[in-house]
Protein backbone atom coordinates (compact mmCIF):
# COMPACT_ATOMS: atom_id res chain seq x y z
CA UNK A 1 0.00 0.00 0.00
CA UNK A 2 1.39 3.65 -1.06
CA UNK A 3 2.06 6.30 1.38
CA UNK A 4 -1.08 7.24 0.97
CA UNK A 5 -4.34 6.25 0.72
CA UNK A 6 -6.87 7.40 -0.99
CA UNK A 7 -8.50 8.90 2.05
CA UNK A 8 -5.09 10.25 2.89
CA UNK A 9 -4.50 11.86 0.14
CA UNK A 10 -3.10 15.50 0.12
CA UNK A 11 -5.74 17.85 -1.34
CA UNK A 12 -4.44 19.44 -4.72
CA UNK A 13 -1.20 22.34 -4.18
CA UNK A 14 -0.58 20.51 -1.02
CA UNK A 15 3.13 20.82 -0.25
CA UNK A 16 4.89 19.21 2.06
CA UNK A 17 6.33 21.92 4.94
CA UNK A 18 8.12 19.54 7.13
CA UNK A 19 10.88 19.61 4.25
CA UNK A 20 10.73 23.07 3.27
CA UNK A 21 11.46 23.97 6.66
CA UNK A 22 14.51 21.64 7.23
CA UNK A 23 15.92 23.41 4.37
CA UNK A 24 15.41 26.73 5.48
CA UNK A 25 16.85 25.72 8.92
CA UNK A 26 19.61 24.70 7.54
CA UNK A 27 19.89 27.76 5.63
CA UNK A 28 19.93 30.36 8.74
CA UNK A 29 22.15 27.94 10.26
CA UNK A 30 24.79 28.41 7.73
CA UNK A 31 24.35 32.11 7.17
CA UNK A 32 25.44 32.47 11.37
CA UNK A 33 28.08 30.77 10.87
CA UNK A 34 29.41 32.44 7.89
CA UNK A 35 28.12 35.94 10.15
CA UNK A 36 30.67 34.60 12.91
CA UNK A 37 33.44 33.59 10.81
CA UNK A 38 33.00 37.18 9.31
CA UNK A 39 32.85 38.68 12.89
CA UNK A 40 36.15 37.04 13.85
CA UNK A 41 38.23 38.08 10.50
CA UNK A 42 37.09 41.48 11.69
CA UNK A 43 37.73 41.18 15.07
CA UNK A 44 41.46 39.53 14.05
CA UNK A 45 42.47 41.76 11.61
CA UNK A 46 41.37 45.67 13.23
CA UNK A 47 41.41 44.77 17.14
CA UNK A 48 45.61 44.81 18.31
CA UNK A 49 46.88 41.81 20.00
CA UNK A 50 49.82 41.62 22.84
CA UNK A 51 50.74 38.00 23.23
CA UNK A 52 51.66 38.06 26.74
CA UNK A 53 49.33 36.95 29.04
CA UNK A 54 48.85 37.76 32.72
CA UNK A 55 48.55 35.17 35.47
CA UNK A 56 45.20 33.21 35.67
CA UNK A 57 45.36 33.56 32.03
CA UNK A 58 43.72 37.06 31.90
CA UNK A 59 44.93 38.70 28.77
CA UNK A 60 47.13 41.72 29.72
CA UNK A 61 45.86 44.93 28.27
CA UNK A 62 47.25 45.71 25.12
CA UNK A 63 48.90 49.53 24.71
CA UNK A 64 49.55 50.96 20.84
CA UNK A 65 52.73 53.12 20.59
CA UNK A 66 53.36 55.34 17.60
CA UNK A 67 56.75 55.04 16.82
CA UNK A 68 58.43 58.92 16.17
CA UNK A 69 60.85 59.65 13.96
CA UNK A 70 64.40 60.82 15.99
CA UNK A 71 64.90 64.41 15.07
CA UNK A 72 68.86 64.97 13.99
CA UNK A 73 70.18 67.60 14.19
CA UNK A 74 73.65 68.84 12.89
CA UNK A 75 76.18 70.92 14.46
CA UNK A 76 79.38 72.31 13.68
CA UNK A 77 80.72 72.08 17.10
CA UNK A 78 83.67 70.47 17.34
CA UNK A 79 83.35 66.90 19.45
CA UNK A 80 86.26 67.14 22.15
CA UNK A 81 88.08 63.85 22.99
CA UNK A 82 87.84 62.73 26.14
CA UNK A 83 91.48 62.66 27.55
CA UNK A 84 91.69 59.79 30.13
CA UNK A 85 92.94 61.66 33.78
CA UNK A 86 96.46 61.28 34.39
CA UNK A 87 96.37 60.18 38.66
CA UNK A 88 97.35 62.92 40.98
CA UNK A 89 100.87 62.81 42.01
CA UNK A 90 101.54 64.57 45.71
CA UNK A 91 104.27 66.23 46.12
CA UNK A 92 106.04 67.18 49.19
CA UNK A 93 104.99 70.29 51.02
CA UNK A 94 108.48 72.83 51.49
CA UNK A 95 108.04 74.14 54.93
CA UNK A 96 111.52 75.53 55.41
CA UNK A 97 111.86 79.46 54.49
CA UNK A 98 115.69 78.76 53.52
CA UNK A 99 116.14 78.05 50.18
CA UNK A 100 119.39 78.11 49.50
CA UNK A 101 121.90 76.07 47.49
CA UNK A 102 123.95 73.06 48.65
CA UNK A 103 127.04 73.52 49.44
CA UNK A 104 130.05 71.79 47.46
CA UNK A 105 131.85 71.24 50.41
CA UNK A 106 130.54 67.82 50.88
CA UNK A 107 129.31 64.35 49.06
CA UNK A 108 126.11 62.18 49.48
CA UNK A 109 126.55 59.72 52.86
CA UNK A 110 126.65 56.43 50.83
CA UNK A 111 125.03 53.52 53.28
CA UNK A 112 125.42 50.13 52.73
CA UNK A 113 123.19 46.86 54.24
CA UNK A 114 124.04 44.23 56.58
CA UNK A 115 122.21 41.04 57.40
CA UNK A 116 122.16 40.20 60.80
CA UNK A 117 124.00 36.39 61.54
CA UNK A 118 123.56 33.75 63.71
CA UNK A 119 125.65 35.10 67.13
CA UNK A 120 125.98 38.52 65.84
CA UNK A 121 124.57 41.23 68.27
CA UNK A 122 124.32 45.10 67.76
CA UNK A 123 127.51 45.91 69.66
CA UNK A 124 129.42 43.41 67.74
CA UNK A 125 128.18 44.83 64.05
CA UNK A 126 129.01 48.01 64.85
CA UNK A 127 132.15 47.49 66.52
CA UNK A 128 132.77 45.44 63.02
CA UNK A 129 131.82 48.55 60.97
CA UNK A 130 133.58 51.57 63.62
CA UNK A 131 130.34 52.85 64.65
CA UNK A 132 128.42 53.36 67.89
CA UNK A 133 125.68 50.87 68.50
CA UNK A 134 123.76 54.20 69.23
CA UNK A 135 124.16 54.87 65.44
CA UNK A 136 122.65 51.87 64.43
CA UNK A 137 119.85 52.23 66.91
CA UNK A 138 119.13 55.77 65.18
CA UNK A 139 120.13 55.20 61.92
CA UNK A 140 117.34 51.81 61.82
CA UNK A 141 115.08 53.13 64.00
CA UNK A 142 115.90 50.27 66.21
CA UNK A 143 113.20 50.18 69.53
CA UNK A 144 115.64 47.93 71.61
CA UNK A 145 118.98 46.00 70.88
CA UNK A 146 117.60 42.92 70.42
CA UNK A 147 118.38 41.58 66.45
CA UNK A 148 116.38 38.81 64.76
CA UNK A 149 118.81 36.76 62.41
CA UNK A 150 118.01 37.59 58.97
CA UNK A 151 117.14 40.72 59.28
CA UNK A 152 118.71 43.49 56.95
CA UNK A 153 120.58 47.15 58.88
CA UNK A 154 120.96 50.10 57.35
CA UNK A 155 124.57 51.25 57.85
CA UNK A 156 125.98 54.34 57.56
CA UNK A 157 129.43 55.33 56.60
CA UNK A 158 130.30 57.62 60.04
CA UNK A 159 128.05 57.69 63.31
CA UNK A 160 125.12 60.15 62.89
CA UNK A 161 121.36 60.01 63.80
CA UNK A 162 118.23 60.29 62.38
CA UNK A 163 116.24 63.01 62.48
CA UNK A 164 112.42 62.95 60.96
CA UNK A 165 111.91 66.78 60.01
CA UNK A 166 108.82 68.18 61.86
CA UNK A 167 106.86 71.06 61.17
CA UNK A 168 108.96 74.22 62.12
CA UNK A 169 112.10 72.36 61.74
CA UNK A 170 114.80 73.87 59.00
CA UNK A 171 118.26 72.42 57.80
CA UNK A 172 119.93 75.24 60.16
CA UNK A 173 118.15 74.18 63.34
CA UNK A 174 118.80 70.61 62.63
CA UNK A 175 122.22 71.44 61.83
CA UNK A 176 123.04 73.51 64.64
CA UNK A 177 121.11 71.14 67.05
CA UNK A 178 122.75 68.19 66.42
CA UNK A 179 126.21 69.19 64.53
CA UNK A 180 126.91 72.90 64.97
CA UNK A 181 130.23 72.44 62.73
CA UNK A 182 128.03 71.90 60.01
CA UNK A 183 125.92 74.67 57.87
CA UNK A 184 122.56 74.16 56.44
CA UNK A 185 123.73 73.80 53.27
CA UNK A 186 126.57 71.31 54.18
CA UNK A 187 123.41 69.51 55.68
CA UNK A 188 121.84 69.06 52.45
CA UNK A 189 125.05 68.15 50.57
CA UNK A 190 125.31 65.44 52.82
CA UNK A 191 121.81 64.50 52.98
CA UNK A 192 121.74 64.64 48.49
CA UNK A 193 119.55 67.39 48.16
CA UNK A 194 119.91 70.41 45.94
CA UNK A 195 118.89 73.13 48.26
CA UNK A 196 118.36 73.28 51.76
CA UNK A 197 114.28 73.32 51.58
CA UNK A 198 112.56 70.21 53.95
CA UNK A 199 109.33 68.89 54.56
CA UNK A 200 107.81 67.10 57.53
CA UNK A 201 107.98 63.93 57.48
CA UNK A 202 111.81 64.05 55.65
CA UNK A 203 114.18 61.86 56.84
CA UNK A 204 117.67 63.70 57.27
CA UNK A 205 121.26 62.20 58.46
CA UNK A 206 122.93 64.18 60.61
CA UNK A 207 126.94 63.28 61.12
CA UNK A 208 128.39 63.33 64.55
CA UNK A 209 131.09 66.14 65.01
CA UNK A 210 134.11 65.53 63.72
CA UNK A 211 132.71 62.56 61.62
CA UNK A 212 133.41 64.37 58.26
CA UNK A 213 135.57 66.13 56.68
CA UNK A 214 135.07 68.92 53.90
CA UNK A 215 136.70 68.02 50.22
CA UNK A 216 136.77 71.80 49.96
CA UNK A 217 139.86 73.92 50.53
CA UNK A 218 138.74 77.29 52.24
CA UNK A 219 139.42 80.25 50.87
CA UNK A 220 139.31 82.00 54.53
CA UNK A 221 140.08 81.45 58.10
CA UNK A 222 137.93 82.38 60.89
CA UNK A 223 138.42 85.62 62.04
CA UNK A 224 137.67 84.70 65.62
CA UNK A 225 139.74 81.55 66.29
CA UNK A 226 137.43 79.87 69.14
CA UNK A 227 134.38 81.52 68.65
CA UNK A 228 131.31 80.74 68.52
CA UNK A 229 128.88 81.03 65.60
CA UNK A 230 125.45 82.63 67.41
CA UNK A 231 123.74 83.60 63.98
CA UNK A 232 123.57 82.47 60.50
CA UNK A 233 123.93 83.88 56.91
CA UNK A 234 119.93 84.58 55.88
CA UNK A 235 118.64 84.78 59.76
CA UNK A 236 116.38 88.03 60.90
CA UNK A 237 118.42 90.28 62.53
CA UNK A 238 115.77 92.85 63.49
CA UNK A 239 113.48 92.37 60.73
CA UNK A 240 116.04 92.00 57.89
CA UNK A 241 117.95 88.72 56.37
CA UNK A 242 121.76 88.73 57.60
CA UNK A 243 124.31 89.09 54.82
CA UNK A 244 127.08 87.19 57.19
CA UNK A 245 127.46 85.57 60.55
CA UNK A 246 127.67 86.44 64.06
CA UNK A 247 130.75 85.17 65.93
CA UNK A 248 130.83 85.35 70.03
CA UNK A 249 134.02 86.05 72.22
CA UNK A 250 135.16 87.69 75.07
CA UNK A 251 135.21 91.11 74.94
CA UNK A 252 138.44 92.05 73.93
CA UNK A 253 139.41 88.89 71.83
CA UNK A 254 141.35 89.69 68.62
CA UNK A 255 139.76 89.92 65.41
CA UNK A 256 142.09 88.85 62.68
CA UNK A 257 142.30 89.37 58.74
CA UNK A 258 140.56 86.33 57.09
CA UNK A 259 142.99 86.26 54.28
CA UNK A 260 145.68 88.22 52.77
CA UNK A 261 144.47 91.70 51.61
CA UNK A 262 144.00 95.46 51.32
CA UNK A 263 141.86 97.43 54.44
CA UNK A 264 139.36 99.23 51.62
CA UNK A 265 137.36 100.84 54.28
CA UNK A 266 136.82 102.08 57.64
CA UNK A 267 133.64 103.35 58.50
CA UNK A 268 130.61 103.40 61.06
CA UNK A 269 128.12 100.89 60.02
CA UNK A 270 124.32 102.47 61.30
CA UNK A 271 123.43 99.16 62.83
CA UNK A 272 126.59 97.16 63.74
CA UNK A 273 128.78 100.23 64.66
CA UNK A 274 132.37 100.12 64.31
CA UNK A 275 134.13 98.29 60.76
CA UNK A 276 136.28 97.37 58.45
CA UNK A 277 136.43 96.39 54.21
CA UNK A 278 139.41 93.98 53.64
CA UNK A 279 139.73 93.71 49.23
CA UNK A 280 141.33 90.18 48.66
CA UNK A 281 142.21 88.67 45.19
CA UNK A 282 139.12 86.86 42.76
CA UNK A 283 136.58 90.25 43.59
CA UNK A 284 136.48 89.05 47.09
CA UNK A 285 135.87 91.21 50.20
CA UNK A 286 135.42 90.55 53.63
CA UNK A 287 133.65 92.82 56.01
CA UNK A 288 134.24 92.65 60.23
CA UNK A 289 131.37 95.27 61.63
CA UNK A 290 130.74 95.46 65.84
CA UNK A 291 134.40 95.49 66.71
CA UNK A 292 135.66 98.01 69.91
CA UNK A 293 139.24 98.31 68.33
CA UNK A 294 140.34 99.20 65.25
CA UNK A 295 144.10 98.49 64.62
CA UNK A 296 144.69 98.86 60.87
CA UNK A 297 144.25 101.95 58.48
CA UNK A 298 143.08 102.29 54.83
CA UNK A 299 145.60 100.96 52.17
CA UNK A 300 147.16 99.21 54.50
CA UNK A 301 148.47 95.72 53.23
CA UNK A 302 147.71 92.63 55.41
CA UNK A 303 148.52 89.45 55.73
CA UNK A 304 146.18 86.39 56.91
CA UNK A 305 145.93 86.04 60.77
CA UNK A 306 147.21 89.68 61.20
CA UNK A 307 145.12 91.73 64.19
CA UNK A 308 143.03 94.05 62.56
CA UNK A 309 140.97 94.92 65.94
CA UNK A 310 139.11 93.40 68.81
CA UNK A 311 135.63 92.42 69.70
CA UNK A 312 133.64 94.78 71.62
CA UNK A 313 129.66 95.46 72.25
CA UNK A 314 129.85 98.16 69.62
CA UNK A 315 126.00 96.72 68.45
CA UNK A 316 123.26 96.97 70.27
CA UNK A 317 121.20 93.80 68.74
CA UNK A 318 123.14 90.77 70.45
CA UNK A 319 123.52 90.10 73.72
CA UNK A 320 126.57 89.36 74.28
CA UNK A 321 130.02 90.85 73.01
CA UNK A 322 129.96 90.03 69.20
CA UNK A 323 131.36 90.66 65.57
CA UNK A 324 129.35 90.42 62.12
CA UNK A 325 131.89 88.88 59.62
CA UNK A 326 130.44 88.78 56.05
CA UNK A 327 132.01 87.90 52.68
CA UNK A 328 131.04 89.06 49.47
CA UNK A 329 132.33 88.56 45.76
CA UNK A 330 131.75 91.37 43.65
CA UNK A 331 129.01 92.84 45.36
CA UNK A 332 127.10 89.18 45.85
CA UNK A 333 126.84 88.57 49.47
CA UNK A 334 127.81 84.59 50.29
CA UNK A 335 127.53 82.66 53.11
CA UNK A 336 131.13 82.61 55.07
CA UNK A 337 130.35 79.42 56.20
CA UNK A 338 130.65 77.98 52.76
CA UNK A 339 134.07 79.71 52.53
CA UNK A 340 135.70 79.66 55.82
CA UNK A 341 137.18 77.35 57.86
CA UNK A 342 135.84 78.25 61.50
Amino acid sequence: MGRYSYDDMPPEGYKDRSRSSGRMTAAIASIGVLLTLIAIIIYLLFTPHNDETVENGAVAESVTVTPVEPVIIESKAEIPEVQEESPAITEPVYVSASYEKASDNYQKLEFREHRVAEGENLLTIAESYSLSSDTLVSVNKLSGTELTVGSVLVIPPVDCKLRIVLEGDTLASIAENYNPELSAADLAALNGKAYTAVYPGEKIFIPSPGTVESGETYLFSSPIPGGKVIARFGELVEGEPLKGVVIASAPGTAVRAAADGTVLDIFSHPAFGRSITLLHDNGYTTEYYSLEYIAVKVSQRVSEGDVIGTIGTSSKFFDEPAVVYSVDQHSVPLDPMNLTEF
